[in-house]
């Protein structure tokens, strides 16, 4: 696919407007008509590794993996929270249900302790029963632990993870496209989990919509997603490293490791902005990431990152969609990347668009995609 119809109109200026219904696009309806053997037979993984659908989960987005019994919760933007189960182990959920409908954005979750946190546009709350107690129960009342978060359209989704150190880091993204920002904005913050003591662990952060603490050592890694209407190549999206709170990550002045964004080209950016630690093709839209930690995967993969690439929107040719491996060196620093999962874009024509990676107590991923309205699991046979 060449030359998307709607390519034109985004540059315009209605990037704020138009942007969401990522769904729409021309060039990429019919794609959810075939059926999904046909789109798993499409996707290539390197030898030993197998793909399956696990459920059927509309607009799936963000996954949590609860314990002790392993329910999954997914997220959504599109008000729903969903949760999984597969109770005989066969590796395709028993149970797909409904929990909760009507809410703002709630794309992220985060899990602690037996309790389910829900990230919606404007706040954090917590649904104070046991998560996994019963899931005939619907996921209310939500108690809110933090309500000042931007109430921003555009980047508006919350991406949030539990880190090592107990406390809730959440992503907030910058409203626009090439911009100043205030307050939290462009950042991630951390708190506890009852919404004290924030502060902020990045700034200068674009977009980020996925990270994880690396097993080993615990630091945080984040994907940040590049600038919009720059041209087909720049600036690249990042993955980047937090290694003292409070770094500056360089937007609005850069993308990439050296890309000057448009308007800022004759400011001077912060002396001590940190560059990416990987660089990602230029509108790929690298969102959720995780470090493998289980143990069914080969040997090699042992703490290797994997990261979902949601794919273009505004690109003359579509690129992404599939599924990154990030190697680490042992002692957790990023080495390099290469494609694991790809074959959800053929002939520019797109039928999947991997969201974010989570891993269940066997060693499996599983893979969310809210184009198809499917969770893969990524296995590998000895």
């Amino acid at each position: 696919m060449t030359g998307l119809p709607s390519i034109g109109i985004f540059r315009k200026g209605l990037y704020s407007i138009l942007a969401a219904p990522l769904w729409l696009l021309p060039g990429l309806q019919g794609a959810l008509a075939g059926s999904m053997d046909s789109t798993l037979a499409d996707i290539k993984l390197p030898p030993g590794f197998r793909i399956s659908v696990f459920a059927e989960v509309p607009k799936a987005r963000s996954i949590v993996v609860g314990k002790p019994l392993t329910t999954i919760f997914i997220g959504s933007r599109h008000g729903t929270i969903h949760s999984l189960r597969d109770t005989d182990r066969d590796g395709v959920a028993d149970e797909v249900k409904e929990r909760a409908s009507g809410l703002n954005v709630p794309n992220g979750l985060a899990y602690l302790h037996s309790i389910l946190y829900v990230g919606e546009q404007t706040q954090i709350s917590k649904w104070p029963v046991p998560a996994e107690f019963d899931t005939a129960l619907p996921i209310k009342p939500l108690l809110p632990v933090f309500k000042d978060l931007p109430n921003e359209f555009l980047h508006g989704w919350r991406y949030m993870k539990f880190g090592p150190d107990g406390k809730l880091y959440v992503a907030v993204g910058s409203p626009c496209n090439i911009c100043d920002v205030k307050g939290i904005e462009g950042t991630i913050i951390r708190m506890d989990p009852e919404g004290k003591n924030v502060e902020i662990v990045a700034k200068g952060v674009r977009n980020s919509v996925g990270m994880d603490f690396h097993p080993k050592t615990g630091v945080l890694f984040f994907t940040d997603n590049g600038a919009d209407l720059m041209g087909d190549d720049i600036p690249p999206d990042e993955l980047n490293q937090v290694t003292k709170i409070g770094q500056h990550y360089g937007f609005p002045y850069l993308g990439g490791k050296n890309v000057r964004l448009t308007g800022y080209e004759k400011k001077t950016p912060p002396a001590d902005a940190v560059p990416p630690v990987i660089e990602f093709q230029a509108h790929s839209a690298n969102l959720g990431m995780h470090f493998y930690r289980g143990d069914m995967f080969p040997a090699e993969y042992k703490h290797d990152a994997f990261v979902a690439q949601h794919g273009s929107w505004n690109r003359t040719s579509p690129v992404g969609y599939r599924i990154m491996r990030i190697r680490f060196d042992s002692a957790g620093n990023a080495k390099s990347k290469e494609v694991f999962a790809e074959g959800w874009l053929k002939n520019g024509v797109a039928s999947g668009r991997p969201v974010d990676i989570n891993e269940l107590p066997d060693g499996s991923l599983i893979v969310s995609d809210d184009y198809a309205g499917v969770i893969y699991r990524i296995s590998y046979d000895r």
